[in-house]
C-alpha cells in the first residue's frame, strides 16, 4: 500500500488495462513511480524511461486517453562484457501530473519529421557503427531504436540505415550525402550510434568543407554506444541509461564547440590499429595539415595510451583498456622504466582586454598534457572539473616529470570527482590554444 510522498497522496490509473495506483517520487536520479496493485510494489526508475507520450493509436471516445511509458532496459549475464538491450511501450492510463511533466514528450520531434527529397529518399540518417565501443550499436538499433521510432510512426521507410564498413564509412557517407545536401540546402537529422570517434569524423568533413549560401547544418542525435563517451558524458546525455534516445525524444539541438589543430609538413595519420599511416589532408588556406575535434587535444602519457589501446585486442575491455594501456606505459612488463616526454610547451591566452599572449611553460619533460573541451573523459573520469556542458572553453591540464607511482596516485583522483586539479603539481587553467614543439626523435612518442 501506497504511503504519501512529500504530502501527495497516490493517483489511482491503469497499467495493461488493470486498476493500479501511481506514486510519483522525485529524488534526483533516483526518482522513481512506484506501481501498486493488491499489495505488490514495482518500481519504474526514471533513468530508464525514454519519455511518456499519448497512444493517439487506442484512443477512443469517452475513454481516458492512454498514454506510454517508454522504457529501454539493459541486462548483463555475470560472465559477458556486452550489455543487452530491449525496449517496452507500457500502456497506462491516468499518470500523475508530476510525473507527466517530468517525461511526457509535448511535441512530436521536429528533428525525426525531415520532409524527404523529390525522389521520395529520406533525410533522416541513421548511422551503425558496428565497431564502436563493445560493438552494441547494431543490438540496440535492433532491440531499442527501431521499436522507438515506430512508436512515434517512423518505419524502415522513413529513414536510411547506414551500417559502417570500415573506420572510413562515417567519413565517406558524410562526403557523398550529408555534405551535398546540405549545401543544396537540404534539412537532415542523423541519428548516430557511435562514441566520439564518429562525432569527430563528422566535424572534420564539414568543417574543412566549403558551404554554399544555401548550406544548412545537419542535427545530430547521438546514441552513445562507444568506450568513454566523453561528449555524453560531460553533456548530460547520459545522465539516464538510455543512450541518449531521451534527449532524442524531449531535447532540442545546441550548437557543438569544436577547435582546430595545424600539424608541420610530414606529419601523419595512424590507422589500421597503429600500423599504417596516411597523410594529413592539407589546408589550402594554411598550406598545413589540418585537423578539427570536439573533445580533447592530447600529447604524452593520455595520446599515448588512447593510440596504443586502439585495437581489436584492447576494445574487448571496453573502457578498462584506457588503464591496461596506461599501466603498461608507466610499468612495461619487460621491466623498463616509464619514457619522460621532451618538448617545449606554449600556451596562448587571454588578457582582461581580451587580447591573445603567449606564455611558454617552464618544464620541457612531460607525462602528461592534455586540452579539453569536456569535462569527462568517461562516466566517473572527471579530468577537468570546471568545464561546462557546451561552453566552448579550451581547458588545459599539464603534469611534468613525475613518478610513475605518483602518475597514478594523481590521475587516481580524476576518478573522484576531479580532486587531481588541486594538486600542487597540476597546471589546470583555460587557454585559447597551445602549441607543441617536440624533441623527441622517435615517432612513437610525438603521438
Amino acid at each position: 500500500m501506497h504511503t504519501l510522498v512529500h504530502g501527495v497522496p497516490p493517483v489511482t490509473g491503469t497499467v495493461l488495462g488493470k486498476d493500479v495506483s501511481f506514486l510519483y517520487d522525485v529524488d534526483g536520479k533516483n526518482s522513481t513511480l512506484a506501481v501498486s496493485r493488491h499489495g505488490r510494489e514495482d518500481q519504474i526508475h526514471d533513468r530508464d524511461v525514454a519519455g511518456v507520450i499519448y497512444d493517439v493509436r487506442e484512443t477512443r471516445r469517452n475513454e481516458v486517453q492512454p498514454q506510454l511509458i517508454l522504457k529501454v532496459a539493459e541486462s548483463q549475464a555475470p560472465e559477458a562484457t556486452r550489455m543487452r538491450f530491449g525496449f517496452d511501450a507500457l500502456p497506462v492510463t491516468n499518470l500523475p501530473q508530476s510525473y507527466l511533466e517530468a517525461q511526457l514528450i509535448t511535441k512530436t520531434p521536429d528533428h525525426l519529421y525531415v520532409p524527404p527529397n523529390k525522389d521520395g529518399s529520406s533525410n533522416l540518417h541513421v548511422i551503425i557503427s558496428i565497431r564502436s565501443g563493445l560493438g552494441e550499436a547494431q543490438q540496440f538499433f535492433d532491440n531499442v531504436l527501431i521499436e522507438a521510432l515506430l512508436i512515434l510512426g517512423l518505419n524502415k521507410e522513413n529513414y536510411v540505415v547506414h551500417t559502417t564498413k570500415s573506420e572510413k564509412t562515417i567519413i565517406e557517407i558524410s562526403e557523398s550525402t550529408l555534405l551535398p545536401r546540405a549545401n543544396a540546402g537540404i534539412a537532415q537529422t542523423v541519428l548516430l550510434l557511435s562514441g566520439d570517434g564518429g562525432i569527430v569524423d563528422l566535424v572534420n568533413v564539414f568543417l574543412s568543407s566549403a558551404y554554399t549560401t544555401s548550406f544548412v547544418k545537419p542535427k545530430i542525435g547521438l546514441l552513445s554506444l562507444g568506450t568513454g563517451n566523453a561528449l555524453a558524458n560531460s553533456s548530460s546525455l547520459n545522465r539516464d541509461t538510455t543512450r541518449g534516445l531521451s534527449s532524442i525524444l524531449r531535447g532540442t539541438s545546441r550548437s557543438l564547440p569544436t577547435f582546430k589543430t595545424t600539424f608541420s609538413p610530414g606529419s601523419e595519420y595512424l590507422v589500421n590499429e597503429g600500423r599504417s599511416v596516411e597523410p594529413l589532408a592539407i589546408s589550402a588556406a594554411s598550406g598545413f595539415g589540418t585537423v578539427y575535434g570536439a573533445v580533447v587535444c592530447s600529447w604524452a602519457l593520455h595520446a599515448s595510451l588512447v593510440a596504443d589501446s586502439d585495437t581489436t585486442e584492447y576494445r574487448q575491455y571496453g573502457s578498462q583498456r584506457f588503464q591496461m594501456a596506461a599501466k603498461e606505459l608507466l610499468a612495461a612488463s619487460n621491466g623498463s622504466a616509464p619514457h619522460v616526454y621532451q618538448g617545449k610547451i606554449t600556451m596562448f591566452k587571454l588578457d582582461k582586454d581580451g587580447k591573445e599572449y603567449a606564455e611558454v611553460l617552464k618544464e620541457k619533460e612531460h607525462m602528461y598534457i592534455l586540452a579539453s573541451m569536456v569535462s569527462n573523459l568517461e562516466e566517473k573520469l572527471t579530468i577537468s572539473p570546471h568545464s561546462k556542458p557546451l561552453d566552448g572553453q579550451l581547458r588545459l591540464l599539464h603534469l611534468g616529470k613525475t613518478s610513475s607511482a605518483e602518475v597514478m596516485r594523481i590521475l587516481g583522483m580524476a576518478f573522484r570527482g576531479g580532486g587531481h586539479v588541486q594538486e600542487e603539481v597540476i597546471n589546470y587553467q583555460p587557454v585559447n590554444g597551445f602549441r607543441i614543439d617536440f624533441d623527441e626523435a622517435e615517432a612513437r612518442w610525438r603521438k
